[in-house]
Parts: structure tokens; sequence; C-alpha cells
């Protein structure tokens, strides 16, 4: 995949459309959240993807906020081959998503690893900060605490109040009457006469 040539057509629309997602200011914000967090080296003269493709600074990023959730043996740092880099990648997804970061945010390997999807990399590792930041595990200002679950207890007695309400959207048949109504197909008396009458 790192091989691709270029890409024509709708698959050429879409992959400019993904990049246009891209927010530099972003970039910036979670590299300088990454090196600080993971106490990792800011490498300026790279790029991101190039900075986090063999997925190690990633790999420190999680021991850092949560070390249980690595595997044993992560990351491989010594003979990084593309199969190694990408194993590092993979362990660190499986650790954030046992963190709680929802699958809808996740990223792929191929994502970071071939640079095809950065704008999700960046969905990924926002929704990263949103569940450090809500776990305390960091402080930052580029994310959002969310919010724990509430749930209500609602009592038998409760429950069954609501069942003799009737809710606005609903309406009511109370004044309803057929009066004034005719049969179908038959015609209005006076006004019908009148006017064929005059035919």
């Amino acid at each position: 995949m790192a091989n691709q040539g270029p890409s024509y057509g709708f698959s050429r629309e879409v992959r400019n459309k993904m990049a246009s997602k891209y927010d530099e200011y972003l970039e910036e914000d979670l590299r300088e959240w990454i090196a600080k967090t993971s106490d990792c080296q800011i490498m300026s003269e790279k790029t991101f993807q190039s900075w986090l493709k063999d997925g190690r600074v990633l790999c420190f990023l999680i021991e850092k906020l949560q070390p249980d959730l690595l595997k044993k043996g992560m990351p491989h740092e010594t003979m990084l081959n593309p199969f190694r880099c990408m194993e590092n990648i993979n362990a660190f997804l499986d650790a954030i998503k046992l963190m709680g970061v929802p699958e809808p945010s996740l990223c792929t390997t191929a994502d970071l690893y071939d640079g095809s999807g950065m704008s999700q990399v960046q969905t990924c590792l926002l929704a990263l900060v949103d569940v450090a930041i809500s776990k305390d595990l960091t402080e930052t200002d580029i994310g959002i605490r969310i919010p724990k679950k509430q749930t209500k207890e609602w009592s038998e007695s409760q429950l069954k109040a609501g069942d003799t309400i009737i809710g606005l959207q609903a309406g009511t048949n109370k004044y309803a009457s057929q009066s004034g109504m005719t049969a179908y197909g038959s015609s209005r008396p006076a006004y019908d006469r009148k006017y064929s009458s005059q035919k």
C-alpha cells in the first residue's frame, strides 16, 4: 500500500476531500500534547505522519497514560521493518479502545502508516485526549471532558402516572362529532341547487 500511484476520478476526489479536512493548527496542538505527555522529543523537521509512523511515540504515550493496557513487549524499538511498525500502531489502537475511545473515532493502522487518512488519525487522537481528560490522566486545553452517564431511577407509581397523561401532540377527539357531515357522494342541498339551476 505504501507504493500506491496517483489516484484518478472518484478516488482522487475522496482523497482530496479527506485531505481538506486535515487541520494544521490541531496538528501542532496534538504534537505538543503527545510530546509533553509521552516525554518524547518533538521532531519538528519530520511531518506529523512520519513522526508517528513507526508507532513507538504512540506506545510511549499509552505507557504514560495507562501502562497496564499495552501488550507485553511493546513497542518494538529495534529492526523497525514495516510489519513491526504496524504492530506498534495496532497495539496502540487496541489499548485506546480498552481505555474507552469510541469505535467510530478510531483510525486504522493503514491510515497512519500510509498517511492515507491523517484526518481520521487526528480525530482518533483528539478522542483519546477527551478520554484522558475525563479520566483525569492529563490536563490540556485541546480536548473536552466527557460527562459521566447519568441513569434515572423511576418508582412504579411514577411510571404508572405517565400512562394517564395524553401528550399534546397526540391531540384529542373529546369534542369531535359528525354533525354537519353528509354521506359520501351526496350533494350539499341549498348551495348546489341554487348554482345548478343557473347553468
